[in-house]
């Protein structure tokens, strides 16, 4: 559990930077997905005031994260932007050379913040998976994996891994994970009746951009579980983080109808009420011992048994290992 369980869907992230005061300086910190408006931005901006050693803020588009990393002129806070594209592997390991080539030995926080949502219809990416598993995902779980070496070095290395309560939407799809119009599955694999319901989203075994949304977060989920055991015994571990519904450019493929109608029935957090939970993640020593947690509203919290299911963490590890063709030796 974290150690301030006074913290909830109110607190910010000055509430939390304050609550760990040495929690950021001289680190460094990797975050993905950065762009104006967005999470990562807010948290670049947050971090930036507690002087770590150093920002690495990356994206796929120089002009939006170059904007964020001009925007941050702290003294003695050094900026760097990496440009890659999280869905494609090849794009990926060029970005790994680069930042296994930056002279500081370790990375002490990465913020897996990059993501899509609600693709309107089925795109592959440019390895021929299904883009929210891709992006979401299979990219996720690459770089964290290519990187582990320069996180184990850490004295206390976290990866925080950003998810949504969208999971419950969908278990993984071992049987047809990139949503190749099949015409069965396996009870345990199909879309979650209830929740689809509870999110108004219909029912069916075809793609539909919020489940496949869903299924990549259940994987993100499923790899922070495993991850979080294999790290054992390191000075490093994993945990998942629900930010909260925020109004950021995540929504940019949704009908502009669709996402007020969403947002008018769902609590809507601030950008700096989001990342609270993300720092909570990131800072707290406590949370050590609940490697592989869920937390949302600042808090672990409990989720479905499919997306905590060890034996499905440890088959979902191995199918990532064949699917990347990189064996992930932690």
């Amino acid at each position: 559990m974290a150690s301030h369980s006074e913290f909830g869907a109110k607190t910010d992230a000055g509430e939390v930077l304050a609550a760990f005061p040495a929690g950021v300086k001289g680190k460094v910190v990797l975050i993905t997905g950065v762009s104006p408006n967005g999470l990562g931005a807010a948290l670049a901006h947050s971090l930036a005031t507690e002087k770590p050693k150093l920002l690495i803020l990356t994206g796929r588009t120089a002009s939006k994260v170059e904007a964020v990393a001009k925007d941050i002129s702290v003294p003695g806070v050094e900026v760097r932007v990496v440009l890659f594209d999280i869905s494609s592997f090849g794009s990926i390991a060029k970005a790994v050379e680069e930042i296994n080539g930056f002279a500081e030995p370790s990375i002490d926080i990465i913020f897996n913040n990059a993501g899509v949502m609600n693709v309107p219809e089925r795109r592959l990416s440019a390895d021929g998976f299904e883009l929210h598993l891709a992006t979401n995902y299979l990219g996720l779980a690459l770089l964290t994996n290519s990187l582990l070496p320069k996180i184990k070095k850490s004295n206390a290395g976290r990866i925080v891994n950003v998810v949504s309560n969208g999971y419950a939407l969908s278990p993984f799809r071992f049987s047809d994970y990139n949503f190749d119009d099949v015409k069965d599955l396996p009870e345990d694999e199909q879309p979650s009746k209830e929740a689809c319901a509870a999110f108004g989203i219909p029912f069916g075994l075809g793609y539909i951009p919020p489940v496949a949304y869903g299924q990549s977060k259940t994987a993100a989920m499923l790899y922070t579980l495993e991850l979080a055991d294999r790290l054992k015994g390191s000075n490093a571990t994993a945990i998942s983080v629900m930010p909260g519904v925020i109004e950021t450019d995540l929504w940019r493929e949704m009908p502009t109808e669709a996402v007020k109608g969403i947002l008018s029935m769902l609590p809507v957090k601030t950008a700096t009420q989001g990342i609270a939970t993300m720092l909570v993640a990131a800072l707290d020593a406590k949370l050590k011992e609940s490697g592989g947690a869920y937390l949302e509203d600042c808090q672990v919290t409990d989720v479905q048994p499919f997306a905590k299911d060890k034996n499905k963490a440890e088959k979902l590890w191995q199918l990532t290992e064949e699917l990347t063709g990189k064996k992930f030796t932690v």
